[in-house]
């Protein structure tokens, strides 16, 4: 992943992000997500979870996108309801209430392993509160996901799009990962209409603020999205009908 970064630093136009294996959205989205549901698997949901909390070395970038993927399936996965609790735990960290941020942080954590918000909210958390190991664990599990989601894709095109389980992943991925700005903001689709997050990078080094957009795929995000939308239609339909 240094390697990655320092192609996005050193490079105007980025035309590769290096993929140690190749991944297409529209492909292997499902076949992998059906392996993280099959429990006789190596990309078995919670096979791996249990290595990722274990901080274990030798799980590999792709293994830890299949459990990003898998967590897509989650009742616990909502990703645009979950902003709100994400955007807490930064104010909390923020206004230098660490011990609320951590406690808060770990409530949220423990039905969420995979968000990037808390994670490295967590790894600051600790490391205000002095408490240095936990800061590592957490913010190498931070590391780890955003090195598995820049693997993801070439995220030069919305065919390439970086796997992103939450909207603000991609900003994380610019902001605190890559350590650049992010320019414009908006919104497309892929060949096949699955929806993307487009950010304009800004490298640090650039003179003229030059944008170089990248592409965040969260097709998985708005169709849960959707159902939380239909679902609340239909509890307020019934209600009706009592009345």
């Amino acid at each position: 992943m240094r390697q990655i970064l320092t192609i996005l630093i050193l490079t105007v136009s980025l035309t590769t992000f290096g993929q140690e294996y190749e991944f297409d959205y529209h492909k292997d989205y499902e076949k992998i997500l059906g392996q993280t549901n099959d429990t006789s698997s190596n990309l078995n949901y919670d096979k791996l979870l249990k290595r990722f909390k274990e901080n274990d070395t030798a799980l590999t970038d792709f293994e830890v996108l299949a459990l990003m993927i898998g967590f897509t399936m989650d009742t616990n996965y909502h990703a645009y309801s979950d902003i709100s609790i994400e955007r807490e735990i930064y104010s909390l960290n923020g206004n230098g209430k660490f011990e609320e941020a951590k406690e808060k942080g770990l409530k949220f954590n423990k039905t969420h392993p995979l968000n990037q918000m808390t994670l490295i909210e967590l790894s600051y958390s600790y490391y205000k509160l002095n408490n240095q190991d936990s800061a590592d664990y957490y913010s190498y599990q931070f590391n780890r996901v955003m090195e598995a989601m820049g693997q993801s894709g070439k995220g030069t095109s919305a065919d390439s799009a970086f796997f992103s389980l939450t909207p603000i992943d991609g900003q994380n991925f610019i902001r605190k990962y890559l350590r650049a700005k992010i320019g414009t903001m908006g919104s497309g689709s892929d060949s096949y209409g699955n929806f993307v997050d487009i950010l304009g990078y800004i490298s640090k080094d650039s003179e003229n603020e030059e944008e170089i957009p990248l592409y965040f795929q969260i097709q998985h995000a708005m169709k849960e999205m959707n159902l939380q939308i239909e679902e609340a239609v239909k509890k307020m339909d019934k209600q009706k009908k009592k009345k």
